[in-house]
């Protein structure tokens, strides 16, 4: 569009006038200031002249000094002789301009005076002073100071000087007085140009003003008249429509449907940038940009580029007026509009879609919950009846013991700290269990649970609001195994027989074929390569309490020799170990009726200097007491809560409760628990538990 220059013809002669001026009173202040400069030289020349009349007359006297000695006087001579000549240089410079040296040591160039008081003072002067030089001049040439026709010329210097020294003195003065009313003059010369230039740049800046408000009033009108023509009609329309130019803004008229879909009013006239900059991120602000200056390219087909659209679903989030947000999905979509050849103006149609995506997402949900009962379904089907009947018992027990700790009442920082590491055992107990039935959803869930147990752990200053969110944490879990109970119940039929939640009073016998799978899934995660070799299980009918203990305390030892007991193959093989370590499992029955569990591994054996160094280094005992420690009870400290040689946690190890959690379980049943270990040998656990109604005699 050709720029009609015409309207602004005003503005543009204000503007011009005003860089006129500011050219001028600039070029003024630059010539004044330099001549104020040189003035001020010539001031301090002047000056100088007063000083060194008086510096001659002084060395003439310092001569003349019986007493004073050769070299002092010799000293005199010299400085007569700079003296004199300074001041006849610079006399002479003022007299008819030339070259003088300056206060400071450079040469200063100086104009002739001009004035009539100045050029009266220079006249006068040099009638004074060139008989006092040739005077000074003279004694210059005589070979010897103490020679009788120098002192004789010495005499008659000084009976010169002290009739015009004083009348010299006052010509210097009316030299330099009158420089200084020169100078004084140009600073008032130059503060009046200023000030006669401010004045007219401030009428030139209202002259601008006022031509700019009148242009930008004509413009105003000329803009709502354009707005007006079809507003009827867009107010009718039911999606937000509206043009954007060239440069990216939005025009004049758009539909009332935009105003409302925005939240947004006054949009017309504003860049589409601005509309969009606080309800989209800046990465898509940007490429939206991109995207809509590629529109505007003629040598872009519009259905190539189409599908690079970065707002055709969107999520905006619109402040409200109570300070809140809207959520929005809104839809873009950007269409050329043609004059010819030549692309004018680009169509944007705003459609919100936000009941479309609603009703997506819930399909969505719907979709992964489904997925995911699937996925349970899956595991329930591939799990042993027996097994899974006894998972589910156990964690309703787990749950049950959680919850009442948690209703306990505390109120010292040692019983915080006992709660935490009693509710620790329960919930990694638990994930043991889910991990050897390969329940990964409830092993995650236990995972997290424990990492909210371990915030709490750091927390010095701890209170009961703080174990809120392990609340939170146990109904996901409580939720999560009902679905699973409601899922085994449903498919009970199909292949495996009634279960109840109870457990049974007959006693079964068991396999324990499900500990190849867990040692399997931790050894993978570890890097390792595992065997284990159960023995024993098959041969005794066991109580479901007694069961579900050997179960769990199995569990553990075989996740704790994996992770830390067996090496790595590369390890094992620098040992000249096979690269497949193994794990024995055996269970047997005494003679005294009691059960022996023994679990053995092929591994490393248990590093008795490391236990010492990280019980220091974790606190759980003083560098003292490590010193006094065997290593019957070195070995013992793996069974203390706060104790784990792993730097990190995951999801097999790292937290230090594992064998704390078995050990209480044990004892509760009245059992005991014992380690024996080699270094580079291996490790073996003994557990002996008695029969369930022993053990219930013992607890009791």
């Amino acid at each position: 569009m050709k720029l009609d220059y015409g309207k602004y013809r005003g503005i543009i002669v204000s503007i011009a006038l005003f860089l006129l001026l500011d050219a001028s009173v600039l070029l003024m202040n630059f010539y004044i200031s330099f001549q104020i400069a040189h003035d001020a030289v010539s001031i301090n020349l002047a000056g100088r002249q007063r000083m060194l009349s008086q510096r001659t007359m002084k060395s003439l006297l310092e001569l003349q000094r019986s007493e004073a000695g050769l070299d002092e006087q010799q000293t005199a001579l010299e400085e007569l002789s700079a003296s004199a000549e300074l001041f006849h240089t610079t006399l002479l410079a003022f007299d008819a301009g030339g070259e003088a040296p300056s206060t400071d040591g450079a040469i200063a160039t100086l104009e002739a005076v001009s004035s009539a008081a100045a050029l009266d003072a220079v006249a006068e002067g040099k009638v004074l002073w060139f008989p006092l030089y040739d005077k000074m001049k003279s004694l210059q040439l005589e070979s010897s100071i103490n020679s009788p026709i120098f002192q004789e010329k010495l005499a008659d210097a000084i009976q010169y000087g002290h009739e015009h020294n004083l009348t010299l003195l006052m010509l210097m003065n009316q030299l330099t007085t009158d420089l200084e009313a020169v100078a004084s003059a140009q600073a008032t010369r130059l503060r009046i140009i200023q000030t006669v230039g401010i004045a007219l740049a401030l009428i030139n800046f209202f002259i601008i003003m006022f031509h700019f408000l009148r242009q930008l009033r004509e413009s105003d009108e000329k803009i709502e008249t354009a707005r007006q023509e079809t507003q009827e009609i867009l107010d009718t329309v039911n999606e937000g429509l509206f043009l954007i130019d060239t440069q990216q803004k939005i025009g004049v008229q758009h539909s009332k449907e935009l105003e409302h879909i925005l939240g947004r009013e006054n949009i017309a006239g504003k860049a589409f940038a601005e509309l969009m900059a606080d309800l989209i991120s800046e990465k898509d602000l940007s490429t939206t940009k991109s995207f809509i200056k590629l529109l505007f390219d003629p040598r872009k087909k519009q259905k190539l580029i189409g599908d690079l659209n970065p707002l055709r679903k969107v999520e905006l989030h619109i402040p409200q007026e109570n300070g809140g947000y809207e959520n929005k999905h809104l839809s873009f979509t950007f269409t050329r509009v043609m004059k010819g050849k030549q692309i004018i103006h680009i169509l944007v149609t705003v459609t919100d879609i936000s009941e479309q995506v609603r009703l997506a997402v819930e399909l969505e949900q719907a979709q992964a919950r489904g997925q995911e009962q699937l996925q349970l379904l899956s595991s329930i089907v591939q799990t042993d009846p027996g097994m899974l009947t006894m998972f589910l018992n156990s964690s309703h027990k787990t749950f049950n013991e959680i919850n009442e700790i948690l209703k306990v009442q505390n109120k010292s920082t040692h019983q915080y700290v006992s709660k935490i590491n009693q509710i620790y055992a329960l919930i990694h107990k638990y994930k043991g269990e889910a991990a050897a039935l390969e329940l990964e959803q409830f092993v995650e869930l236990a995972h997290e649970f424990e990492d909210k147990i371990a915030e709490l752990k750091a927390n010095p200053n701890l209170s009961g609001n703080d174990f809120l969110k392990l609340t939170i944490k146990l109904d996901q879990l409580m939720e999560q195994t009902e679905i699973i109970q409601q899922l085994a119940e449903k498919v009970s039929g199909l292949n495996i027989t009634e279960y109840s939640a109870e457990p049974s009073a007959t006693h079964s016998y068991w396999d324990g074929q499900h500990f190849h799978s867990l040692a399997q899934q931790v050894a993978e995660r570890q890097g390792k390569q595992v065997e284990v070799i159960c023995a024993g299980f098959n041969d005794h009918a066991l109580s479901p309490n007694l069961k579900e203990t050997l179960n769990t305390v199995a569990i553990q030892l075989i996740r704790n020799a994996v992770s830390h007991g067996v090496e790595t193959p590369a390890q094992r093989k620098q040992e000249m170990k096979a690269a497949q370590a193994e794990i024995h499992i055996s269970l047997v029955k005494r003679a005294n009726g009691n059960f022996q569990l023994t679990i053995e591994d092929d591994g490393m054996g248990i590093n008795l200097n490391k236990i010492r160094t990280t019980a220091v280094e974790q606190g759980v005992i003083n560098a003292e007491e490590a010193t006094d420690l065997n290593n019957t009870k070195t070995a013992a400290l793996i069974f203390h809560p706060e104790l784990s040689t792993k730097t990190e946690a995951d999801a097999d190890a790292g937290r230090g409760i594992g064998l704390y959690a078995i050990r209480d379980m044990i004892r509760n049943m009245g059992g005991k628990i014992s380690v024996s270990s080699r270094r580079g040998i291996g490790s073996i656990f003994t557990v002996t538990l008695p029969e369930y109604e022993k053990s219930l005699k013992a607890s009791a």
